[in-house]
Formats: structure tokens, sequence, C-alpha cells
């Protein structure tokens, strides 16, 4: 599998502190994976900043591992790390490709279990 960048977007609701946290936690999950690794997200720095490279807050990037079984595990991994963090969803980019998996809305969930009880109804 080439690099990949994984961008977690908090859906503008934290700050980047928690953003930041939220990188850690999707990072040790995806460590999970066999053969993945996995680390944070740099960027050139600019003219006059001392070190050659940024963090990119919020990003990660992974490589390596069995293209067919990954790709499974990450959606997996993103699902559960959504549903837990709240986070609104990740980008999963390869080059100028990319997937994202949000979480679903309150809302979504709630007319699912509507439609599910109408749909279990014995009445």
């Amino acid at each position: 599998m080439t690099d990949v960048v994984l961008v977690i977007n908090s859906g503008g609701r934290r700050d980047a502190e928690w953003l930041d946290e939220l990188a850690d936690e999707l990072q040790t999950d995806l460590r999970e994976i066999r053969g993945l690794v996995v680390r944070r997200a740099t960027a050139a720095a600019g003219d006059g900043v001392k070190s050659g490279a940024l963090e990119q807050i919020g990003q990660l990037v992974a490589s390596g591992g069995a293209i067919g079984t990954v790709a499974w595990a990450i959606r997996d991994i993103v699902i559960r790390f959504l549903d837990r963090t709240r986070a609104a969803s990740v980008t999963v980019k390869n080059g100028d490709r990319e997937v994202t998996i949000a979480r679903p809305s309150d809302g979504q969930v709630d007319k699912i279990v509507d439609q599910l009880r109408d749909l279990l109804d014995d009445e």
C-alpha cells in the first residue's frame, strides 16, 4: 500500500488541542492493523522557521500492509472511532483520490430507529 493520508474533521466543534487528541486516538487504533505503519503528517516549514517540517494537526499518514485486508480494517476502525469520539468524519486520501467516512447525525440515527420500529411493529 502506498502512503495514504487520513484527515480528521472535528466538525468545527472543538479546538486544535482536541483535534490533536483525536489524531493520537486514531493513530493508536490504526496501529492494531498488522503491518500498517502510522505516523503524524508533516508539511514543509516556511521561511524563517527553525524546524524543517511542521506537524499537520488532525492528519495521519498510513503505509504498509496488504491492501485487501487493510481497506476493511481501516473502515471498521474509523467507524468505531467516529462513534466513540463524535468527530464528524475522516477523509482517506491517496494522491488526488479520496473517500470520506462520515458519522451519521443523531437525527439520521433517530430516523433509522423510527423506521425499524415501524417495520417491526406487529400491529
